[in-house]
């Protein structure tokens, strides 16, 4: 305890001396610690909650939300748009005073190339699906790039004389690509391949390997070939640009919650100035395996090649410092539009990896707000804060869900039978939780329990099912009829869960619930955020911890991480009954008759197919002092910085050392 302690001063220390040490710049006029550390700028490529409020601040799409309501609001784009009777195109007039932080105008152009950028291989990630999932043909033609590229890696991996395995090669090619690659194969070698499924990658393998053929000029005529047909292929996706400032999207449905969207990091502009820095192969605007590729330097804002000056982003402010996994500094873009929003010109937001240390550093009065309050004594602030003792202490239930998710694979990673692919058994675990128990004596943040993955009451007009509370009586009987009564015959189950943040008291207590009302045998895997987070990706659990916060006010964006192509399912789960459901209410027209097929889908989900179990809602809990001005709490714990304000010569750090002993 005592070496932590020191090491947690230490960083106080270390991080005192970089807020003080005076550099002959502008002090910052807002200080915060951020939830975490970035992950990257790459709007294209974020997924985490830091990464996605850097992107707010520095970037600005068609949309943005308004601070208090999380309401989509004019950005870039006159709002409203002009909508098609049929709910399916929109057109967007861009404002002819909407500037890049170098002073170039925002074009239709940076919209299409950040689009663009989103759904194409090298550059696209998990959140392409916001784009591919809604307008038309962009699924179509990042499944046929994506095939393409795994097709033109394994010719470069021949090429090098590198050695394929079956195993990978099925990995990689499947869907499309798998065609694809049997014409190629077919070129070289025509030979018919079996239409029998388990040989067939292993003929492949054969064939590639005894196939005498020059594989570099293969490669090159097929990535040409490729090169020459993307264009025609892209024109085909529901994105066009009409002039400078008007810019198109049909969709693939009416999507009511699309405006929300274009709020979002996915949809944000890139500048033209990236393309000095598109990686090329022997002059060809692609890599050698297809893939859009750029330097990834390009996200600094002192990085110099190629003609390149640094990082222009088009939001209220300008990224001027990043240092990695200690700080970002952001001055005020002198070009935005909309300069009256912007209270604060010099803002600075730290990277704090123990949260001790960044309490500590706020209550020193070396920062004036921080994100994400997660120690320890935090159930201590919180009820200081609702007794009047402290005014700085802010807790916010949220639009996001603590939940398990199960493995419905009839099998487990490493062969064995999976002891929860039964939904009775899954059921059963879900009923013998005490929610409220686990809020009440394990957490303390006075959240909100949950039975929904969506959580109740936050979406207007839609109406929640019940779910499964807590019944142990029912969850013996349904792991009885599952044939395992009192427990008898179920192989241990394992609960991966990562470390940190609380999550080995939750853990424990979900033990303690499962052996005492069940007679199950748990074993805890408790693992670090990372191995944690590639376990779950690759499907090495049986139950695992989750977490999930909406991206847009909408019960698709909790209930499609359960659809069985979607990217997120890492349950496996797959279901024709909900899978139908969701793609009904995605044909819906009537807003009223689309939620509540959602909510059937929901119902389906969360109490009879069961591949997750809700637990209960987030409560964020921030803290930041009562001269800043300009924070609105909300469900969505958006904090549009550029709203945000301190005034200093009204408020003075008080002395609270003893406020949490």
């Amino acid at each position: 305890m005592r070496y932590a302690l020191t090491i947690i001063m230490l960083i106080v220390a270390a991080l005192a001396v970089v807020m003080l040490t005076g550099t002959g710049r502008r002090e910052a006029d807002f200080r915060f610690i951020s939830r975490g550390g970035v992950q990257t700028l790459d709007p294209a490529q974020m997924s985490y909650m830091q990464d996605i409020q850097v992107a707010q601040t520095l970037w600005e799409g068609l949309t943005r939300l308004h601070p208090r309501t999380c309401e989509p609001i004019e950005g870039v784009a006159y709002m409203p748009p002009e909508i098609s009777e049929d709910g399916r195109r929109y057109l967007f007039t861009l404002r002819p005073e909407a500037r890049w932080s170098n002073g170039d105008p925002v074009t239709a152009a940076d919209f299409l190339r950040g689009w663009r950028r989103a759904i194409e291989p090298g550059t696209a990630d998990v959140y392409a699906e916001l784009i591919t999932n809604h307008v038309t043909g962009a699924t179509a033609y990042a499944d046929w790039r994506n095939a393409w590229v795994e097709v033109l890696g394994v010719i470069r991996l021949r090429q090098r004389s590198s050695p394929i395995k079956a195993e990978s090669l099925a990995k990689a090619l499947r869907g499309q690509a798998g065609g694809v690659l049997t014409q190629v194969l077919d070129q070289v070698i025509p030979e018919p391949l079996p239409a029998v499924q388990d040989p067939f990658w292993q003929t492949c393998v054969v064939r590639l390997e005894q196939a005498q053929a020059d594989w570099k000029a293969l490669g090159d005529h097929l990535l040409d070939k490729h090169i020459a047909e993307m264009e025609s292929r892209f024109s085909q996706v529901g994105i066009r640009m009409l002039d400078d400032h008007r810019i198109e999207v049909h969709l693939q449905r009416p999507t009511p919650f699309i405006l929300d969207l274009t709020a979002f990091s996915t949809y944000m502009p890139v500048h033209e100035s990236i393309e000095l820095l598109r990686e090329r192969y022997e002059d060809r605007p692609l890599s050698d395996t297809g893939i859009w590729a750029y330097d990834p330097q390009w996200t600094k804002p002192r990085y110099r090649r190629h003609g390149y000056t640094g990082l222009i982003t088009n939001g209220p402010y300008m990224l001027t410092e990043w240092v990695f996994k200690q700080n970002l500094r952001y001055e005020a873009n002198p070009f935005y539009w909309d300069q009256a929003s912007v209270r604060s010109q010099v803002i600075e937001s730290f990277e704090v990896e123990y949260q001790n240390a960044g309490f500590l550093l706020y209550e020193q009065g070396l920062v004036d707000m921080m994100l994400d309050l997660a120690m320890d004594y935090t159930p201590e602030l919180v009820r200081q804060g609702r007794e009047g003792r402290r005014d700085d202490i802010h807790s916010v239930p949220s639009f996001g869900t603590f939940y398990l998710t199960f493995n419905c694979r009839p099998l487990l990673n490493d062969g064995h039978p999976n002891p929860v692919a039964d939904p009775r058994v899954r059921r059963a675990l879900s009923l013998a939780i005490d929610r409220q128990a686990i809020v009440d004596h394990v957490v303390r943040l006075d959240n909100p329990v949950a039975t929904t993955f969506v959580p109740r009451g936050q979406i207007p007009g839609y109406r929640s099912p019940a779910g499964l509370s807590y019944d142990p009586e029912r969850a013996r009987r349904e792991l009885a009829d599952a044939g395992y009564p009192e427990g008898r015959g179920l192989p241990v189950v394992e609960y991966l869960y990562n470390t940190g943040s609380n999550q080995e008291g939750v853990a424990q207590a979900l033990k303690r619930m499962w052996e005492r009302e069940l007679g199950v045998r748990v074993e805890l895997v408790g693992k670090e955020t990372k191995a944690y987070s590639e376990d779950k990706t690759e499907h090495r659990f049986t139950i695992s911890r989750g977490g999930w916060f909406g991206d847009y006010m909408d019960p698709t964006t909790f209930l499609d991480l359960y659809q069985s192509e979607n990217g997120h399912n890492s349950a496996g789960y797959d279901d024709p009954r909900f899978d139908a459901l969701l793609g009904e209410a995605a044909r819906e027209p009537d807003p009223r008759k689309r939620l509540d097929l959602l909510s059937e889908a929901e119902r389906q989900m969360v109490e009879e197919g069961v591949p997750m179990a809700p637990i209960f809602v987030y409560v964020m809990v921030y803290t930041w002092r009562p001269n800043v001005v300009g924070v609105y709490p909300n469900p969505r714990a958006q904090f549009p910085t550029q709203y945000i304000g301190v005034e200093r010569e009204k408020y003075a750090a008080p002395d609270r050392r003893q406020s949490v002993r």
